[in-house]
């Protein structure tokens, strides 16, 4: 059974927001990535899509205004947001707090399209 220990994975950056891996390819997924992000005050995951598969976002801490398509909501801890394949989607930190979330995707080889505002 893979144990993977967060602390032993460095954190990269996607979009100005920090994010770490915790399951992909490269730790032993078949057909799984998750990760963790931090979006500061006045943070966003711009306007994306992922082409051929969908992304499940669970919001972990914060307050997060969550587009999916052209419907757009505020989500807060224990929300899920889930974005089909080929549909836009982003978050957007509106509030004076951090906010973290989970994106979970069904492949390890994650597609990300990001679209003009």
């Amino acid at each position: 059974m893979p144990i993977i220990r967060k602390g032993d994975i460095p954190a990269d950056e996607l979009s100005g927001n920090q994010r770490q891996t915790l399951v992909n390819g490269e730790l032993g997924a078949t057909d799984l990535t998750v990760f963790e992000l931090d979006v500061p005050p006045g943070g966003e995951i711009p306007v994306h899509i992922h082409p051929g598969h969908e992304e499940c976002m669970v919001i972990l801490e914060g307050s997060l205004e969550a587009l999916v398509g052209d419907d757009v909501t505020q989500v807060g801890p224990g929300d899920t947001v889930l974005a089909p394949g080929d549909i836009k989607h982003s978050l957007v930190n509106k509030s004076d707090k951090p906010a973290k979330f989970m994106a979970i995707f069904p492949t390890t080889n994650v597609q990300r399209h990001f679209l003009e505002s």
